[in-house]
């Protein structure tokens, strides 16, 4: 989720976190090389898409959109899927073209758009392109996926696949080893979508002089990510690296201004089946490396991160779905010191708890959904209902809904208090 951030005040000036758009040179090299030295033999083309109409309208005041708009969603999207597959690999794109008049804008961006091959005795898996990069066990949480999230489509009632924000990058499969590796390098660093004032308000602190400073786009400021898997039994187990930067700007620099500050992370994780269902448990350390002492109180302590959750069918077509994380602030006592006189620093030992209902109706048809996060040491919470019913195998609408409440300004889900919205969204699939 977004990192918490402190002495925040309610914003819409500030600058998102970018969305680089265009695939990079270097991708785009790698890919015809990669299509030239090992084209799809037998390739089948698919085409498949849909159109979607989606509407979302504010429920609660803000007075920073009293005389600017009510729509947190008003939007015409068309999204074209097109793939090649072969015996030795494949060529996908996901494109969609957006009509924004929540915003005022218009754009076509590409999702997708790359190659994957597998050479060697299909012992290595190369995929290289524009894509959407996912591991780690949680729901809806996550400590070893830091691949890049959109949290505006989140928070406005977008489908969840827009939660993932694709990058351009290269990703490796190796499986002859005792266990399978992946690793993912991407090229420049590509941070999270974050609220920009644009359609959310937030909270910033009161001395930002200007919106957040990204990375320069340098090959030394890019991301590499590696995963190590294996299964024992029923249960998966992995280990996991990291080294990057902070997704969100949770940096701020003398000069009062909000960037990402160097990270490095590890961690692990298993999932299995117990207990009448699933459980997964992950844990990571995140090395805040540019406050490794925990007293700069503008850049983020080191912390120590667990969750754990279970899942199990608790009646016909009926699933529950519980987890509880925690975030370990390390030097927390050193960060309190150096604060600022009357700014909140967090519990030492943040928590949040989480709970997913879901149930499938009417011959699967009619999907009902509820899912919450509950703080209780930042007291604060985020409800997400949802219903979703299909009229046909290619008409589908959806109704649900986005709700924040919190004691202080400053926590993770109370600094978007004033962001509550309903949404509609209606789709034709081909």
């Amino acid at each position: 989720m977004i990192e918490r951030r402190n002495g925040r005040k309610r914003t819409r000036a500030a600058d998102g976190a970018g969305r680089a758009r265009a695939t990079h040179g270097f991708l785009l090299a790698a890919a015809i090389a990669l299509a030239a030295w090992a084209p799809p033999a037998a390739a089948d083309v698919e085409w498949h898409g849909f159109v979607e109409g989606a509407y979302g309208l504010r429920t609660a005041d803000d007075p920073w959109f009293e005389d600017v708009r009510d729509y947190t969603l008003q939007e015409t999207r068309a999204q074209l899927r097109a793939g090649s597959y072969g015996d030795r690999g494949e060529a996908f794109v996901r494109l969609d073209a957006l009509q924004d008049e929540a915003v005022g804008t218009t754009e076509l961006e590409l999702r997708e758009g790359f190659l994957r091959f597998s050479a060697f005795a299909d012992r290595l898996d190369v995929k290289a392109g524009r894509q959407a990069l996912t591991w780690g066990t949680g729901d809806l949480i996550f400590i070893n996926d830091l691949f890049p999230k959109d949290w505006v489509s989140f928070f406005i009632g977008r489908e969840d696949q827009y939660l993932k924000a694709p990058a351009d990058a290269v990703r490796l499969g190796v499986f002859s080893l005792p266990f399978d590796l992946e690793v993912v390098g991407v090229p420049t660093f590509t941070p999270d979508r974050t609220p920009d004032g644009s359609r959310l308000s937030f909270y910033a602190p009161p001395f930002v002089s200007g919106p957040p400073v990204s990375p320069a786009n340098t090959v030394e400021n890019g991301e590499v990510a590696a995963r190590a898997a294996r299964t024992f039994g029923s249960t998966s187990f992995a280990l996991y690296a990291y080294r990057g930067a902070f997704k969100t700007p949770v940096g701020l620099s003398a000069d009062g201004r909000p960037f990402y500050p160097s990270l490095g992370a590890y961690g692990a994780s298993a999932r299995g089946s117990r207990f009448g269902g699933v459980y997964w448990i992950e844990a990571g350390y995140y090395d805040s490396e540019r406050d490794r002492n925990g007293d700069d109180p503008f850049v983020p302590n080191s912390t120590a991160r667990l969750l754990a959750g279970h899942e199990r069918q608790v009646a016909t077509d009926v699933t529950v779905g519980l987890q509880w994380y925690g975030e370990f602030m390390q030097d927390h006592d050193k960060h309190e010191a150096a604060m600022p006189e009357g700014a909140w620093s967090g519990d030492e030992l943040r928590q949040i708890v989480t709970a997913r209902v879901e149930s499938m109706l009417l011959y699967h048809t009619l999907r009902i959904s509820f899912f919450a996060f509950y703080s209780p040491t930042d007291e604060d919470f985020y409800l997400r209902p949802l219903a979703s019913y299909k009229l046909s195998d290619e008409v589908e609408i959806a109704l649900g809904g986005n709700v924040f409440e919190g004691e202080r300004e400053e926590t993770q889900f109370g600094q978007f208090d004033r962001n509550d919205n309903l949404y509609a969204r209606v789709r034709y699939t081909y």
